[in-house]
């Protein structure tokens, strides 16, 4: 919170302290319990459910480029949306993430966490960050956001549960969902 104490002063005209652009975020604390919760009814349909070729589907979903939008790239998106300041770290954190995705395909268990994960930094951006980019926020502001109330909530919610999953890792999920076009960094729409 901005302070300011005036004295003896005659003061002609508003008194700004911080900036004109009132960007309050209040982010609610992470659920420690619901991976752990999740992975229990996870295991529980792994071994009773017969329609569970959901999750797979769900899971595709989110691997896979979006059929509607273009195809121009992760390197294209960001500098679309003004971030190009990005370039190297989203590259890097992507490829990484990709690499990671693939040498967990027979493994159910952490692709569910990478579905919960995924899932969680959607509806967070989408929610939360898209609608900062859409009013003109400043880039520190959406930073601050990405990495408070979309990164670190989500590593202190999985951290317990899988101790190989860190905030590298999650924004190298951001990054390969904004590369499949699920995660929008425009103020307009692709």
């Amino acid at each position: 919170m901005n302070k300011a104490i005036i004295e003896d002063s005659e003061i002609h005209g508003p008194v700004i302290v911080g900036d004109q652009k009132n960007f309050h975020l209040t982010l609610p604390p992470p659920d420690p319990t619901a991976i752990t919760r999740g992975l229990a009814k996870f295991q529980e349909l792994c071994e009773t459910d017969e329609d569970f070729q959901h999750f797979v589907e769900r899971l595709d979903f989110f691997t896979n480029q979006k059929i509607r939008s273009p195809v121009i790239g992760l390197e294209q998106k960001l500098k679309n949306g003004g971030r190009a300041d990005l370039l190297e770290v989203a590259i890097e954190r992507k490829d990484a993430f990709a690499k990671r995705l693939m040498r967990s395909q027979l493994n159910p268990r952490r692709q569910w966490i990478f579905l919960y994960i995924l899932q969680k930094i959607s509806f967070a951006f989408e929610e939360m960050v898209r609608p900062l980019i859409r009013q003109g926020a400043p880039v520190e502001t959406i930073d601050t956001l990405i990495m408070n109330g979309i990164v670190d909530a989500i590593y202190r919610e999985v951290m317990g549960e899988d101790t190989t999953i860190d905030q590298h890792l999650i924004s190298g999920m951001l990054y390969f969902l904004t590369g499949k076009c699920h995660l929008v960094w425009e103020a307009q729409k692709c």
